[in-house]
């Protein structure tokens, strides 16, 4: 089988139209580093503090304790002032231990300031408790009293609380934070993924492959006379043309990888970036009701919803880890797409014709469902999960398990079509 499987891949990559092809592909990815390298360094590595307001705070109901509290908003303003500078200035173990004190301190007033029960709400509060001894932080919880008017809004809590907990992260394990652009050896496979390969890669399957009925035809003739061989030669077909695109793909991410190395190194395989836990987990959606706009803040190379229910459910993951869940949602869609057309190939003669349906089939798929799309019924549109890493982190509507089981499901209908239409061969 493997022999069958090698010569496969060896002459797909002889082809010259083959060979074009990925030229044009590595080239692209080239351009789209070099314009992410570019735009890294004009985008801010920090987030603007949320601040503490003090429009719900009355001095009427305990004078003495009002101005106390205006002393420790003050002090918090001053470290506001000096965190941004050292942000500026790079100071960036300076900088994250400021975000950590003040994102604590937001989101302990939220909680103050919030109708909500803290038992049933405010995730993580004992994290956070645990981060305002460590920092020596004063205990907002002692000016509730002058609060006069609480509010439901809980959504700012879980930003600030986010926050906290992240660059607490970095401060720990050293890390100097990086923006949503950043490339190095540990986020350029990330890179390529979220900003070429959702467009390119059916692209890049459709025209590699849709010429192999064709050539395979005189093959096919002859293999599946063989005893016991017609049932096995869908799947090493499948094997071969996924593994092919597969190298493609993966290859050049490779070497780019390897090429970085000496230039910024690999200790942001442990960066941390914020996945959405619910939707990593089981078949769970945003809850929108409500929203008419979402609000992105970049935390690293993560987009936080600010006023977004998500926002609970994000949690910290490795950056290393985050890639391989990434890269394991593509290895879905490749053998997803290839199966597709396959079974095209296979029950439409004209080569061309089923290359043209292959790709109005996703366009139209891709306009029903665009990235942000909001309507359940698209769950099961396979192209609401072309950007993996949009469903893991959490900056899209679906979630990652459901991408894995739906385009899973799709790929095992189509794997059956296409052993069909091989048992309808006529030799």
């Amino acid at each position: 089988m493997w022999t069958y499987v090698f010569f496969n891949i060896k002459s797909n990559l002889k082809r010259k139209e083959n060979l074009i092809l990925i030229v044009l592909f590595i080239v692209c990815e080239i351009a789209l580093l070099f314009i992410l390298n570019t735009k890294s360094f004009t985008e801010s590595p920090y987030q603007t503090s949320l601040g503490i307001g003090i429009a719900s705070v009355s001095q009427k109901n305990d004078p003495k304790l009002y101005q106390e509290f205006m002393d420790e908003v003050n002090l918090i303003r001053q470290t506001i002032d000096k965190g941004e500078q050292d942000g500026k200035e790079k100071n960036w173990k300076s900088y994250c231990e400021y975000k950590v004190k003040v994102s604590v301190l937001e989101a302990q007033w939220y909680m103050v300031t919030s109708n909500m029960p803290n038992d049933s709400y405010f995730e993580h509060a004992d994290v956070l408790e645990e981060l305002r001894k460590e920092y020596g932080l004063p205990d907002l919880s002692q000016y509730e009293k002058l609060i006069v008017q609480k509010s439901n809004d809980i959504n700012l809590y879980f930003c600030s609380m986010q926050q906290a907990r992240y660059f607490d992260y970095l401060l720990k394990h050293d890390l100097t934070p990086i923006t949503y652009s950043y490339v190095d050896a540990s986020s350029v496979s990330l890179q390529i993924a979220r900003y070429i390969l959702p467009v390119v890669l059916p692209l890049l399957v459709g025209l590699l492959l849709f010429q192999q009925r064709e050539r395979r035809a005189k093959t096919e003739k002859i293999i599946l006379t063989i005893s016991g061989v017609k049932k096995k030669y869908v799947r090493w077909n499948l094997i071969s043309d996924v593994l092919f695109v597969l190298l493609v793909v993966f290859l050049p991410i490779l070497v780019y990888m390897i090429v970085l190395v000496p230039f910024k190194g690999v200790s942001n395989l442990i960066y941390p970036v914020l996945y959405y836990k619910p939707g990593f987990t089981g078949f769970h959606y945003w809850d929108t009701q409500g929203l008419d706009h979402i609000e992105l803040v970049a935390s690293g190379l993560t987009n936080m919803s600010v006023n977004q229910f998500t926002t609970p459910g994000m949690e910290l993951m490795p950056l290393w880890q985050c890639t391989l869940f990434v890269a394991f949602g593509l290895v879905m869609s490749t053998t997803f797409y290839v199966l597709l057309i396959t079974v095209l190939s296979k029950l439409m003669k004209n080569k061309y014709l089923s290359l043209l349906v292959f790709l109005v089939v996703l366009g139209l798929c891709s306009l029903a469902s665009p990235l942000g799309n909001m309507q359940k019924i698209n769950t099961f549109n396979p192209m609401s999960y072309r950007d993996f890493g949009m469903n893991l982190l959490g900056t899209s509507y679906f979630g990652y398990f459901a991408g894995i089981v739906i385009i899973g499901l799709y790929s095992v209908i189509l794997y059956l079509v296409s052993k069909w239409c091989a048992k309808k061969v006529r030799v």
